[in-house]
């Protein structure tokens, strides 16, 4: 039996909700001390592959296995990318600031219109373009206040990250019939396997190297936690189950919510202040979301009333 789908209003809800998660990794990212990337993504997938076991062997028991294989390849593929996405955003954190890592990040719903279009042959209504569009307009007020001045570095791997879930959006939606919160146990052992590489041995992408690496101190791995219990795993549970309703284009719209929030948290968390132009930014953002949702969610009501008894 395939998942049952929800409402547009409820499947939006759900993916808003989820993206507002997602907003609480560069705030929990500035908490951390004294450690690098490779680390927190080792000890953050750790906690997602606990966390997801737990919650898809309550929710399935002796079916979980059936389950996970009926996702198949799709969902391997899937937590692959949104890995790669993941790990490169926060990668880019590390060469610029939140506001200024994000802009990239609003490129992902036309990526998404794109390839939902090729693959998936999902029709994207002009609503939808105007609203991504106004979106966009938002992320570059978001730039233009940082002044421009992000690494080089810090950009393209934004923007890589922006790619690969655009290709996660999609199969989400290619998916949907399956259980594809599978593709967050993909997810944490592809990161897992790749972070312990980079730690373990000398492969240049890292520092340092050995098993020393490994203890990065209780308070570091309090808010790691968090990141992988709450950030990642809460939120990718809510937008995948929000995906069952929402076009792939407009799911990447509403993820923007992550971007929008992302300097605020970083602001009130850890003292990061952004410029009064990334709230103007995160301000167009969110409109452009709110007219979206308002104008799909009435279509959908239109074409509930027209239908037959």
């Amino acid at each position: 039996m395939s998942p049952k789908p929800f409402s547009y209003a409820i499947g939006v809800i759900f993916a808003a909700a989820g993206a507002m998660c997602w907003s609480l990794g560069g705030a929990l990212v500035r908490l951390t001390k004294d450690i690098d990337v490779w680390q927190i993504i080792f000890y953050r997938s750790l906690t997602v592959l606990l966390c997801m076991s737990l919650w898809l062997g309550y929710r399935y028991g002796a079916a979980l296995p059936s389950r996970v294989a009926a996702a198949g390849t799709n969902a391997v593929i899937a937590g692959i990318a949104v890995g790669t996405a993941g790990l490169t955003f926060v990668a880019s954190l590390f060469y610029t600031t939140v506001a200024q890592s994000i802009f990239m990040v609003g490129v992902t719903p036309f990526l998404s219109a794109i390839l939902g279009f090729w693959i998936l042959r999902e029709a994207i209504p002009g609503i939808t373009w105007i609203a991504m569009t106004i979106a966009l307009i938002g992320m570059a007020i978001i730039f233009s206040g940082g002044g421009g001045s992000g690494a080089l570095a810090g950009t393209a791997l934004a923007l890589f990250s922006a790619f690969c879930f655009s290709c996660y959006a999609v199969l989400l939606r290619w998916g949907h019939k399956t259980e594809m919160t599978s593709a967050l146990l993909w997810n944490a052992i592809y990161l897992i396997i790749v972070c312990a590489v980079v730690m373990l041995l000398p492969t240049g992408l890292a520092a340092e190297t050995g098993l020393a690496q490994f203890a990065i101190g209780w308070k570091n791995f309090a808010a790691i936690f968090v990141m992988g219990a709450v950030q990642l795993t809460l939120g990718l549970i809510l937008f995948t189950i929000g995906s069952r309703s929402v076009p792939a284009a407009q799911l990447a719209l509403i993820a923007l919510v992550e971007p929008t929030l992302s300097p605020l948290w970083a602001w009130l968390v850890a003292s990061e202040l952004p410029p009064i132009w990334t709230f103007a930014g995160g301000a167009v953002i969110l409109s452009a979301i709110i007219v979206q949702t308002l104008f799909s969610a009435a279509r959908e009501s239109r074409h509930v009333s027209r239908r037959p008894a």
